[in-house]
């Protein structure tokens, strides 16, 4: 069986009961050789819902990569946006850091010519709408779509409701020429599989799909690359930086 690999996904956000939410869709789809771990941010706030959220969660989680480096072979940010730490801990530490927003969508480019994503608020929707450029995949997104829910929701209201909600945002998405459904919160892990029977077409799981594309990346042995936009930071004096990140610049 070989040398038992290791995966830590970290929740971004504060919010305990999404982890384990995250964890049971993390550690069930994962290959019986690699063991999965599943952490809460140590700060920020409860859900994140914008870029503001996004920025106050990412020194914590900078802390942990930096930390836990040794530790394990794959690092998952459990963010479905364009988060700041993915890039970040990309240049901060070897091991390959994948966020679930990316991994997504590169996924649903896979199995159909046009996906879509289906987010929880309103207010996702520009941000997911940039996020999708960034990572050059415009031409290929049908669109986002809110369903309405809050990220808490997904805690809070009841299954069917909750189901309810994002097939109607599905249907929506299916109008509008989409191929493949791309869930677009780590909330919604474990969801993917009643929709797809009443949809009709695949619906990627954010973070089952992060965690196969993880493993796929360490039976590759592959890691970042550091020759151009994530080399490695470069040493230099710093103020006011806790001693784990104020150490990344001693080099």
């Amino acid at each position: 069986m070989g040398t038992e690999k290791k995966i830590l996904v970290i929740n971004p956000n504060t919010n305990a009961e999404m982890t384990r939410t995250i964890a049971a869709a993390a550690q069930s789809c994962a290959d019986p050789r690699t063991k999965v771990d599943v952490w809460t941010n140590a700060a920020g706030p409860l859900s994140i819902e914008g870029f503001f959220d996004e920025v106050l969660s990412t020194p914590s989680l900078l802390e942990i990569l930096v930390r836990e480096e040794a530790n394990y072979d794959a690092f998952v940010i459990a963010c479905f946006s364009a988060h700041p730490a993915v890039t970040a801990g990309k240049e901060v530490i070897q091991k390959p850091v994948i966020g679930i927003f990316e991994s997504s969508c590169l996924l649903s480019c896979l199995l159909g010519s046009k996906f879509s994503i289906v987010t929880t608020s309103a207010r996702w929707e520009p941000l997911l709408e940039e996020g999708v450029r960034q990572i050059g995949l415009e031409s290929r997104c049908a669109g986002v779509l809110s369903s309405g829910l809050a990220v808490l929701d997904l805690e809070e209201k009841s299954l069917e409701e909750v189901e309810a909600m994002l097939l109607s945002a599905g249907e929506r998405a299916v109008e509008r020429g989409a191929e493949v459904i791309c869930l677009g919160c780590a909330g919604m892990a474990g969801l993917s599989e009643k929709l797809e029977e009443r949809l009709h077409l695949p619906v990627v799981d954010p973070i089952a799909s992060t965690v196969k594309l993880a493993e796929a990346l360490i039976y590759q042995n592959l890691s970042t690359s550091k020759i151009g936009a994530y080399r490695s930071v470069e040493p230099r004096g710093t103020v006011g930086l806790s001693p784990t990140l104020a150490d990344v610049y001693r080099g």
